[in-house]
């Protein structure tokens, strides 16, 4: 008895506090190139162990 209520317990607990994980999330931003004027830049994040990164953006005048 006291097992099934251990298991019920930990089912409820499971729905109740989400999991936490142990790899923690990080954001940077990583230069392209400089073209134009514009320097332009994209940001990479990690998460869960796998890294992405996005598309390369103008984010300011180059030399600037």
């Amino acid at each position: 008895m006291t097992a099934v209520l251990g298991r019920l317990g930990d089912r409820i607990l499971d729905k109740l506090v989400p999991k936490a994980s142990a790899k923690a999330a990080a954001e940077w931003y990583v230069h392209c190139y400089c073209r134009e004027r514009s320097d332009y830049r994209k940001i990479c994040t990690t998460a869960g162990g796998v890294t992405r990164c996005g598309s390369c953006y103008a984010f300011r005048i180059c030399g600037g």
